[in-house]
């Protein structure tokens, strides 16, 4: 289904993704230690855990390809020992699944398109959090971290699309 370009463009580029993920999960724990910040402030900068999976879509233009990015990701993150655990990977598919989905609807790919996907993606570790884990945290915490989140998905993934767009055009120049 895949040929050899687009698989290596999933690994290399969710591997990444998982490993540069790992520290982030880190740090954005380590922002609710700050005293003057609310919680769930780390969220803003869940807009990097799927910036990888944009990417992998938009470059095979494949739907299921972020998807499988999600799974390696994910897989990535749970062997070096991401702070959230096994639910690493039902986050990482998640995130996946939802770029799929978006990014498949009948309209051309364009920024707009690409933020819409990163926003909602990233929003949706939020919500399984929340399932899995935060069920005893007020829905208005949980409002605030799924805002964060939204507003971090879009701004990587406007980042993402503008990198690409700068990847082509220096590709184009040689």
């Amino acid at each position: 289904m895949y040929n050899t370009r687009e698989i290596a463009i999933i690994i290399i580029l969710s591997a990444a993704g998982g490993a540069i993920s790992v520290p982030v999960g880190y740090l954005a724990n380590t922002l609710k230690s700050i005293p003057i910040l609310p919680l769930g402030v780390g969220q803003i900068l869940s807009g990097v855990h799927i910036l990888s999976l944009l990417l992998v879509r938009v470059l095979t233009g494949r739907t299921g390809s972020a998807t499988f990015a999600g799974a390696v990701k994910g897989l990535v993150e749970l062997i070096l020992f991401s702070f959230h655990g096994i639910q690493v990977l039902p986050i990482a598919i998640m995130e996946g699944i939802i770029i799929d989905l978006v990014m498949s609807l009948p309209t051309n790919t364009s920024q707009g398109k690409v933020a819409i996907a990163g926003g909602i993606a990233a929003s949706s570790n939020v919500l399984v959090l929340w399932l899995l884990l935060l069920q005893n945290i007020s829905l208005s915490v949980i409002g605030f971290m799924w805002i964060l989140a939204l507003i971090s998905g879009v701004l990587f993934g406007v980042f993402g699309w503008h990198a690409l767009k700068q990847i082509q055009q220096a590709i184009h120049l040689y």
